[in-house]
């Protein structure tokens, strides 16, 4: 390779754009048609309130528009995301920084990951719809556990990767 930085520069400037594409698509196009939007929430919903958003997304037709951006565009973010996190932690000699980024950005990609699956089947995006109503309760979901987690270790790789990028050695 002959310009690491580059690649690292272009990583992170398509992970940036694709999280602004995000936000721009999720706040514009979804947001003001729904109640809530459980990415960009951080109060507490139940599994029964992600049913009821499926549901109001089906019958405004903003369906496929939420699927595309949950399991196509942020995995896209996810692994460019999590692939620019390693590179700045590997490209320091020391190895316990190289270890420390591959482990936090290894820990974001599956809690976003994790995070999206939970919310696409809960919602009736990954499946048929048909989620049995016994496993619905009134306790807070689980997704908004793993997005609450999901966010501390988000902002840990990106104050980790500024603090690798100007350390030497």
């Amino acid at each position: 390779m002959k310009n690491p930085l580059a690649v690292l520069r272009a990583l992170g400037v398509g992970a940036l754009l694709l999280f602004l594409l995000m936000v721009a698509i999720l706040q514009w196009k979804i947001a003001p048609y729904v109640a809530f939007l459980p990415q960009a929430t951080l109060g507490a919903y139940t599994d029964s309130a992600l049913v009821e958003l499926g549901d109001e997304l089906r019958t405004k037709g903003l369906d496929r528009l939420y699927k595309a951006v949950l399991l196509s565009i942020d995995f896209l973010f996810i692994t460019i995301f999590g692939l620019w996190v390693m590179l700045v932690h590997m490209m320091r000699s020391a190895v316990s920084w190289r270890f420390w980024g591959v482990a936090i950005a290894a820990l974001f990609m599956v809690l976003d990951f994790g995070e999206d699956m939970m919310l696409a089947i809960r919602m009736g995006l990954a499946t048929k719809g048909n989620l049995d109503p016994a496993t619905l309760t009134a306790e807070v979901s689980a997704v908004h556990w793993v997005t609450l987690a999901k966010y501390a270790i988000f902002a840990l790789c990106l104050m980790s990767a500024f603090i690798a990028s100007r350390k030497r050695g």
